[in-house]
């Protein structure tokens, strides 16, 4: 993995003590202790990824959340040698995989990133300790897991539209400040749909 951490202004809060983006976010997802906020700054890090990175590949043990902060990352299976990608999410949204960090269990998707990113780590031992120790980080940590499942709601929802044409213009009601920042045949792998069959719709939409 070519990771470092990053440089300049953005990541001031890591040298000077100030708060980190995770703290930040924790608190819009609901009100938290100060010392929690604390705990997270001190036990969270930022970190420079290349675009084409894997934060994770299927059969490793993820042990980390990434929060991104800037850039743009999918989710994908493998398929033989074709690739599918089940997920795309950016700026100010939680990755990592489900299956590490509720079960320990072995991922069944690559995580990669499709843009270069800038994101803040935190490990899984942190999380179990802030939620043994700070009862009101279990409503954060079930928040944020109602996400998720609202999140794989809709991605079962788009599979399921029959029309190939509809499928792009939800994807486009949904995530259309996505649609130039995403290479397109990662956008047609997520709508279930070939290249060619994509290229014919986005022609015709112009």
């Amino acid at each position: 993995m070519n990771s470092t951490i990053k440089k300049g202004s953005d990541d001031v809060w890591y040298k000077t003590g100030g708060e980190s983006p995770l703290a930040s976010f924790v608190r819009q997802v609901h009100p938290v202790r100060e010392e929690a906020i604390r705990y997270i700054t001190n036990h969270s890090y930022p970190k420079r990824v290349s675009k084409g990175t894997f934060l994770l590949k299927a059969g490793e043990v993820c042990q980390h959340l990434y929060f991104i902060r800037s850039g743009v990352i999918r989710g994908y299976i493998k398929d033989g040698l074709k690739e599918v990608t089940t997920w795309i999410t950016a700026e100010n949204e939680m990755v990592t995989s489900i299956r590490g960090l509720s079960l320990l269990e072995p991922s069944l998707e690559y995580i990669q990133t499709i843009e270069d990113c800038d994101l803040v780590v935190a490990d899984f031992a942190a999380l179990q300790y802030l939620y043994e120790n700070f009862i009101e980080m279990n409503v954060v940590g079930r928040k944020i897991l109602e996400q998720y499942y609202k999140d794989a709601e809709e991605r079962a929802f788009i599979c399921r539209i029959p029309n190939a044409t509809k499928r792009y213009r939800h994807f486009l009601d949904t995530k259309g400040d996505l649609a130039n920042r995403i290479p397109l045949k990662y956008i047609a792998s997520y709508l279930g749909m070939t290249i060619e069959t994509m290229s014919r719709i986005r022609s015709k939409k112009m």
